[in-house]
C-alpha cells in the first residue's frame, strides 16, 4: 500500500524533531518518555482558542488524578466527551493530545474532558482503567458544578486509548448502565494477536513493529494471563452493552484489523457502529493535523458522529 503524500511529508519532518531508536530496549522509560513529548510538541504549537481551559484534580484509587476541561468557543449546551490519550500506557499526556482534544471541542461544540492517567510501568493494569472509572463517577457527582453534562457522556481516545475506553465502558454499565452513550474511536488495540494487518504492515516501514508491540504489553501487563482479561482484551467483554460508536483506522496499521473485529462484533451483537479506514496513513495519523488533512478530516468526522449522537 502506498503511503499518502503528506504521510510521507509528516515521516520526513518528524525524523527532525527528535532523536529516533528503533530498540526501545535500550532507552530508559524517561528518555522514551522525552523523545516521545520532544516529537509531540512541534505537532501541538498551533492550536484552536478554547472559551475556558481548566485543570484539576479527581480523587482517585491509588493517586489524585488530573484532568484537564476544554470548552470551546461555540460551547451552549453540549455534551461532555471524556478524551484518554494513546501512547501504549506507557507515554503521553494532556499537553501530547492538547491539540487533538481542542480539535474534538470545536469541531464537536463538546466539551472534552482530558485523563492524564497513571501510566505503565510505574502503575500497572488496571490502576489507569480504574482512573478513568473513577473520573465518569465523579463527572456522575460532580460535573454539574463544572459545567458539564454528564447526562449527555461520551467516551473516546486513540491507541490504547480507544482500547481502555471500550472496557471502562463495559465496566461502567455493571454499575450504572446506559451512563456513556458513545465512543469515539481511533485505531485501537482491542485484542487480536494475530492477524492480517500485523502480517502486512507490523514492520519498521509502517513505524509500528512486533517488538514494539510486546515491549508496551509486557510495560502495562504484569501477567501473561490478563492478554485474556476482558477489561484488556475488550472482544471478550460484553459487546452487547455498547453505546453506538465511532470507529476509525488507519490503513498502514497493524492494528487496522481490530478495528474491524470490533466492528464486526457491535454489528452481530446488533449494536450501531460506524467504521472508517483512512487511506494511506499511519498508526497515530489523527495527531499530525498541521500537514495531514486525513488526521483533520478524521478528527471532524468522529466530532460529526459525536454531535449526531448526543446533540
Amino acid at each position: 500500500m502506498q503511503l499518502d503524500p503528506q504521510m510521507l511529508a509528516v515521516m520526513k519532518k518528524r525524523a527532525t524533531l527528535t532523536r529516533e531508536t528503533d530498540d526501545l530496549a535500550a532507552l530508559s522509560i524517561e528518555e522514551i518518555r522525552e523523545v516521545y513529548n520532544a516529537e509531540r510538541a512541534w505537532w501541538n504549537e498551533i492550536k484552536p482558542e478554547m472559551h475556558d481551559v481548566s485543570e484539576l484534580s479527581i480523587p482517585g484509587p491509588v493517586r489524585e488524578v488530573p484532568v484537564r476541561i476544554y470548552k470551546p468557543l461555540n460551547a451552549s449546551d453540549g455534551p461532555t466527551l471524556l478524551y484518554l490519550h494513546g501512547g501504549g500506557w506507557v507515554v503521553g499526556n494532556l499537553d501530547t493530545h492538547d491539540r487533538v482534544m481542542r480539535l474534538l471541542a470545536d469541531f464537536s461544540s463538546a466539551c472534552v474532558v482530558g485523563v492524564d492517567y497513571a501510566l505503565s510501568p510505574e502503575y500497572k493494569f488496571p490502576v489507569a482503567i480504574n482512573e478513568a472509572q473513577a473520573v465518569i463517577e465523579w463527572l456522575q457527582a460532580k460535573g454539574e458544578s463544572c459545567g458539564l453534562d454528564s447526562s449527555r457522556l461520551g467516551i473516546g481516545g486513540d491507541s490504547a486509548g480507544a482500547n481502555m475506553a471500550v472496557g471502562v465502558t463495559q465496566l461502567c454499565h455493571q454499575q450504572s448502565p446506559g451512563i456513556i452513550q458513545f465512543l469515539l474511536l481511533y485505531y485501537g488495540a482491542y485484542g487480536l494477536t494475530e492477524s492480517a494487518s500485523w502480517q502486512q504492515y507490523g514492520n519498521a516501514e509502517f513505524e509500528f513493529t512486533p517488538e514494539e508491540k510486546e515491549f508496551y504489553l509486557t510495560s502495562y501487563l504484569t501477567e501473561t494471563r490478563e492478554r485474556d482479561d476482558p477489561r484488556f482484551k475488550v472482544l471478550n467483554g460484553d459487546i452487547h452493552v455498547l453505546p453506538t460508536a465511532f470507529i476509525g483506522a488507519a490503513q498502514c496499521d497493524p492494528l487496522q484489523d481490530d478495528s474491524t473485529a470490533l466492528y464486526d462484533a457491535m454489528q452481530t451483537a446488533g449494536k450501531q457502529a460506524a467504521l472508517k479506514i483512512y487511506p494511506g496513513v499511519l498508526h497515530s495519523f489523527i495527531h499530525y493535523s498541521r500537514m495531514l488533512d486525513k488526521a483533520t478530516e478524521a478528527l471532524r468526522d468522529g466530532a460529526k458522529a459525536l454531535k449526531a449522537a448526543l446533540g
